[in-house]
């Protein structure tokens, strides 16, 4: 057992959880820990790759035509003094093309450079996404010890990179469990950090040194101005608000889905067991109706609970934005159903 680790989860909890939005954009979104970002952008990022210097940069966009392009949200932007931009992104629900949307949001950024001069030598994007949650690999046995991926332009037999441009990586830490004594690298060590400083007590001993120090002092509630701990409190309650609501809903919804779907599969299996004969068809009629209702209807409860979940928040003043990322639901769907 690590001692340094809270075994349950504290009522005056010591530092952030990073993976909450409170959390993220209590390290991340504060100017003041420039440094803990670089440290951390410097352990993720390949060897190649060392940040010096930061600037922040807006986290909303627009799209090329108003009219016709969603307004988008970054969770976290910044460019180095070469130009080059790191987008830092938190996955912590599953979603449906989570990965898609990495690649779009890093190429919107990769695009919108070349639209501010003739030239298409522009300085190359990475995309770093905290994933709070596993990844589907299609072979894990590939992916044994192995919890920093990289996505980018390489030729297929030879790896070669002709250049850098677009470059995502993916932090597993939902998947990383290793304990502090297994840690062997610094990218080991920075993830083991992310994972579980809510959980901490103290500052382990073993994990000392300016880049450490900087990292803890950043995520200790203690030292947060009463502004910012205002803010983060607010965000914080508004995410265990709206996850309690989307629970409750979830949960109705299938309760509903449950109860119509038997109603409907046992009208339905009656009717198809009579057609086939009385005898036969009430005992195979009725057990197939009732699984295929069970299922339709759960299906179909699940759907319309989930969409009155999306109802609730976007009435309560939540931007689609936020919505998708915590529903897993894109912003088209969401649309139609609030046109609903």
């Amino acid at each position: 057992m690590d001692d340094h680790l809270v075994q349950n989860r504290m009522p005056s909890q010591k530092y952030v959880d990073i993976l909450t939005n409170g959390g993220f954009k209590a390290l991340f979104g504060d100017e003041n820990n420039k440094k803990v970002v670089m440290d951390i952008l410097n352990v993720l990022l390949p060897k190649n790759r060392r940040v010096v210097s930061i600037e922040y940069m807006p986290t909303e966009h627009q799209g090329q035509v108003v009219n016709k392009n969603k307004e988008f949200h970054y969770d976290f932007m910044c460019r180095d003094d070469s130009g080059a931009v790191f987008i830092v992104e938190l996955q912590k629900y599953y979603e449906d093309n989570w990965f898609k949307r990495c690649v779009s949001y890093a190429s919107r950024a990769y695009d919108r450079q070349n639209r501010r001069g003739e030239s298409y030598d522009v300085p190359p994007v990475y995309l770093i996404g905290l994933m709070g949650v596993n990844i589907a690999h299609k072979d894990m046995a590939m992916w044994k010890d192995r919890y920093l991926s990289e996505y980018t332009f390489r030729e297929k037999l030879t790896n070669e990179l002709l250049d850098e441009t677009i470059v995502i990586i993916f932090a597993e830490l939902a998947r990383f469990n290793k304990k502090i004594s297994e840690c062997t690298t610094s990218q080991d060590i920075m993830m083991y950090v992310l994972k579980n400083i809510w959980s901490m007590h103290e500052q382990p001993a073993g994990l000392q040194g300016d880049m450490y120090d900087r990292l803890f002092n950043a995520c200790e509630i203690a030292g947060f101005t009463e502004e910012k701990l205002l803010t983060y409190e607010s965000d914080m309650n508004d995410e265990k608000r709206l996850m309690g609501e989307y629970s409750a809903y979830r949960r109705i919804g299938m309760e509903l889905g449950l109860k119509e779907g038997l109603k409907e599969g046992h009208e339905k299996g009656l009717a198809e067991g009579h057609e086939k004969g009385l005898a036969e068809g009430r005992e195979k009629g009725l057990v197939e109706g009732r699984e295929k209702g069970l299922v339709e209807g759960r299906v179909e409860g699940i759907f319309e609970g989930k969409a009155e979940i999306i109802r609730q928040m976007y009435n309560n003043g939540m931007k689609k934005e936020h919505i998708e990322e915590i529903t897993g639901v894109p912003v088209t769907e969401i649309n139609k159903m609030l046109a609903k």
